[in-house]
């Protein structure tokens, strides 16, 4: 047999390759040949067995003392020889041997195997066996015993099996593009040597290794479909061609020396379960509806493979960062890494639908995590949604500002992921635009590139395209060692966007400062939140009390036009109140009733005038507008009496881009709400005091007491009302929210690592609207509380409008005692939520608490327990 090679026999009755010795008939010509007496068969027939060989150990038992063994020579002394004679029937003593008158012509002659080949060697030229009669003898026997026409030759067989291995066809074996299979032309006729179930097992066997090799081949051959482009499907379809040259290298190689099936079996264990690996990926990418999906499950697939230490670890990790590179390449172009790659109209479409593709009229909508799977953390999902967000917005309004420090995904891995300040970078971009401001720096700029060339190559340790088949081809090889692959693993453990993930939160940092730069700087952010804090919050005191001059005052003109009657030049207002007034009033009578309030007001806190002295546009289009109302809701405004009157008024205003991304139409709607919730405060406020002003002189002492009892009591508790909307409900989260943002400004102006970006900003501002609403008591769960207060304002409106109709004393006590009743409702719900146990778990933010809120309406209603004992 060849050395280390036991499959290299074909036949296993081939001549042994122990050659005789030159000179000599056998190793053991020194042996004597001993001439033993021959025994009758008289002497054997015995009474007792023990007499047919006399023993030592049988001798021994007759308790002859006179035995001894030599134990030095190994055989009896003549004096136990003759003891033994002499009790012993035996005419002969078998034992009775001498040795040096043995002839040397009598001893044996021995032979290798080979010798027993000789004619002239008796009984050697015929074999008892079938197995020793050669492959020739087999195959008649198995033609004569089933009729069978005939064996395939084994030289041509082989070579149709290796072809075979390589997925090809051939005059025994052909392809079926229907079936997906290879089929046998000649089924049932074995090769030589071989039975028939036996070379079937084998063919049947290599014929599925061949037809899923040939799948393989023409999947990674096709391209992708045009209806559904994927760039993740088509690297993987390039990283299984990659594998199957390797298996086809590996093939073509064994088979120039394989001369047996058991050797052409042995080359294609390995590749048989690499292809098996590879078409278990395959299943589970075809099943995936999108990049991401499939590379969740070829992570998942291939991290449960590598925990199994497969041989072919080092294989499926490399073929995953070869699968993961158009992904993390579209990836770093979304966040400004890289140039962002050019999407097709159908790629650019799903990039959308998959929350990928932003802008800043839409970017606040979107969910904020991407899918969920287990490519990201939650954090990677916020980390990545928000740089994407904040890239897009720079693209789209500072372009100047998104620099590409590499031009390929393998220059980004190569550079440090170093934060470095937004006026740094700058600084950089405008010094790569000067470079040929002089000739100074042309030279520097040459001399540069000069070193450059000349300095040692750096060769990228993420290896091209072909990394896969160098990796593949030292896998397949039979002596490979599965532990020398370590150095092929990822260092990432087999998550592909951890290569990225610490240069997505430099760029967030970076891409960040330059954002809230803009935003605080030249889009001036804090004016406009400063805007929506007087106006839709009445927190500009010359705004509220212009508005009411507008909106009730009865010594304003009306704005309503008449026939035959000309303006005075007085100011206009609704007169929301008077009698005479019609209600609600027609969209030109707001105009001019409300033309100036909102100019005026901001020109005088802003003093922003252009340069021909005119004075400036309103922000975002900041005007008053009619709410659209339900049908439910349209009947109450129609009454000017009910507090309910003016819900159709609302402050119109759209935030310009970028400023959209943070004062969205949600938030602008959540001001709108409490714009019209304060409204009703405002004008019941107004009206309590107003009371009974100009009515005094006019009535019984009764009724100016009632009405003075009512008018004290009906100002305390819209005071108070106002005082807690005010100072707890909007002042108190606007302060928190001015920290923060001071915060935030800080941190740009020292230059520091922004790792707060336009999300957190967003969040910052959406804290407030939802702090402030829950302090307002206009959240869904707080309907008990503002009905309530509802009802409160009602009756003050039907006690006042008594007092202003000057009805008698009674109806006029039976609806202050009403107003209390209401007081008191309220009183009874706010003592039972103060008194509510607290839940086991503590509050997220304990200044949000409805309790706490509560208790400090409660103590400012009844701080002097006036309604404390009072009953419903």
């Amino acid at each position: 047999m060849n050395e280390y090679d036991p499959f290299a026999t074909s036949d296993l009755w081939r001549c042994s390759h122990l050659q005789p010795l030159s000179g000599k008939a056998s190793l053991f010509d020194d042996v004597p040949e001993f001439d033993l007496p021959t025994l009758d068969d008289s002497d054997l027939i015995s009474e007792s067995p023990v007499y047919q060989l006399d023993l030592l150990e049988l001798t021994a038992q007759h308790e002859d003392s006179n035995v001894e063994l030599d134990v030095l020579d190994g055989f009896p002394s003549s004096e136990t020889t003759e003891s033994l004679s002499a009790n012993s029937d035996e005419k002969d003593d078998i034992w009775a041997l001498n040795l040096d008158s043995f002839d040397e012509s009598n001893r044996p002659s021995l032979y290798t195997w080979e010798a027993f080949q000789k004619k002239d060697v008796a009984n050697t030229t015929r074999t008892a066996y079938l197995s020793e009669a050669g492959s020739e003898a087999f195959d008649a026997a198995l033609s004569s015993s089933n009729g069978s026409t005939g064996v395939l030759p084994r030289d041509v067989a082989l070579r149709a099996l290796c072809s075979l291995a390589l997925g090809r066809s051939s005059i025994f074996f052909r392809w079926d593009e229907i079936k997906q299979r290879f089929m046998q032309t000649l089924g049932g006729t074995p090769t030589a040597g071989l039975s028939v179930p036996a070379s079937d097992s084998f063919a049947a066997e290599l014929m599925a290794y061949a037809g899923l090799y040939r799948r393989l081949q023409a999947y990674s051959a096709s391209g992708s479909p045009r209806k559904n482009p994927s760039a993740v499907v088509l690297a993987f379809k390039r990283s299984v061609a990659s594998v199957l040259e390797a298996i086809e290298g590996s093939i073509v190689a064994c088979t120039q020396s394989v001369q047996t099936l058991l050797q052409l079996q042995c080359a294609t264990r390995l590749p048989r379960q690499l292809l098996q690996l590879l078409e278990t990926l395959k299943d589970a990418v075809d099943g995936a509806n999108s990049d991401e999906a499939a590379i969740c499950v070829l992570s998942d697939t291939i991290d449960a493979v590598v925990a199994t230490n497969n041989d072919f670890a080092g294989v499926l990790e490399a073929m995953l960062t070869q699968v993961s590179r158009p992904w993390l390449t579209r990836l770093a172009g979304e966040v400004g890494l890289i140039e962002q790659p050019h999407l097709t109209s159908r790629a650019a479409e799903e990039t959308a639908i998959n929350g990928d593709g932003m802008s800043p009229s839409n970017m606040s909508e979107l969910p904020v995590s991407l899918p969920s799977n287990s490519l990201f953390t939650a954090e990677d999902q916020t980390l990545l949604h928000e740089t994407r967000a904040t890239v897009k917005l720079l693209r789209t309004h500072l372009p100047e500002t998104v620099r590409y420090d590499g031009h390929s995904l393998d220059q980004v891995y190569d550079s440090d992921p170093v934060w470095e300040a937004p006026e740094q970078q700058q600084q950089h971009v405008l010094l790569e635009q000067d470079v040929w401001a002089s000739h100074q720096a042309q030279q520097q700029f040459y001399g540069a590139i000069d070193n450059q060339m000349s300095s040692t190559p750096n060769i990228s340790q993420r290896g091209p395209h072909d990394s896969i088949h160098v990796i593949a081809s030292e896998a397949l090889t039979p002596q490979h060692d599965p532990t020398e692959n370590h150095h092929f693993h990822l260092d990432i453990a087999q998550k592909p966007f951890d290569l990225l993930r610490a240069f997505v939160e430099v760029q967030a940092q970076r891409v960040n400062g330059f954002l809230l730069r803009h935003l605080f700087r030249d889009c001036r952010l804090r004016q406009h939140l400063d805007i929506q804090r007087a106006f839709h919050c009445l927190g500009n005191a010359e705004f509220v009390s212009r508005l009411c001059t507008a909106l009730f005052s009865e010594e304003t003109q009306s704005a309503e036009r008449r026939r035959g009657t000309l303006s005075n030049g007085k100011t206009m207002g609704l007169r929301l109140g008077v009698q005479e007034q019609r209600w609600p009033p027609a969209s030109s009578e707001l105009r001019l009733a409300l033309a100036d309030v909102l100019t005026e007001v901001y020109h005088s806190s802003q003093a922003v005038v252009k340069g021909d002295g005119s004075k400036s546009d309103l922000p975002g289009g900041l005007s008053f507008a009619i709410r659209e109302l339900p049908e439910a809701e349209i009947d109450r405004v129609m009454d000017a009496g009910s507090i309910f009157a003016l819900d159709f008024l609302r402050l119109q205003y759209a935030a310009p881009p970028p400023l959209d991304t943070i004062l969205t139409p949600g938030s602008m709607q959540r001001y709108d709400e409490v714009f019209r919730f304060m409204l009703r405060m405002v004008r019941a406020v107004y009206v309590a005091a107003r009371i009974g002003s100009d009515r005094g002189q006019h009535q019984p002492p009764s009724v100016t007491t009632i009405t003075a009892r009512f008018a004290l009591e009906a100002r305390h508790v819209t005071a108070m009302l106002m005082s807690y909307f005010v100072d707890i409900g909007i002042a108190a989260p606007w302060l928190d929210l001015q920290h923060s943002l001071d915060t935030v400004e800080r941190a740009l102006e020292a230059n520091n690592a922004m790792k707060v970006g336009i999300n957190a900003l967003r969040d910052m501002h959406e804290h407030f609207l939802e702090s402030a609403r829950g302090r307002l008591f206009l959240k869904r769960k707080q309907q008990p509380i503002r009905t309530a207060i509802e009802d409160v304002l009602i009756a003050l409106f039907r006690a006042v409008a008594c007092v202003q109709s000057e009805g008698d004393s009674s109806l006029l006590a039976s609806k202050h005692e009403a107003f209390g009743a209401a007081v008191v409702r309220l009183i009874h719900i706010l003592q039972a939520i103060v008194d509510k146990p607290a839940k086991g778990h503590a509050s997220s933010d304990s200044t949000d608490d409805d309790g706490l809120m509560a208790g400090i309406l409660l103590a400012k209603l009844n701080w002097n327990e006036f309604y404390h004992k009072r009953q419903l």
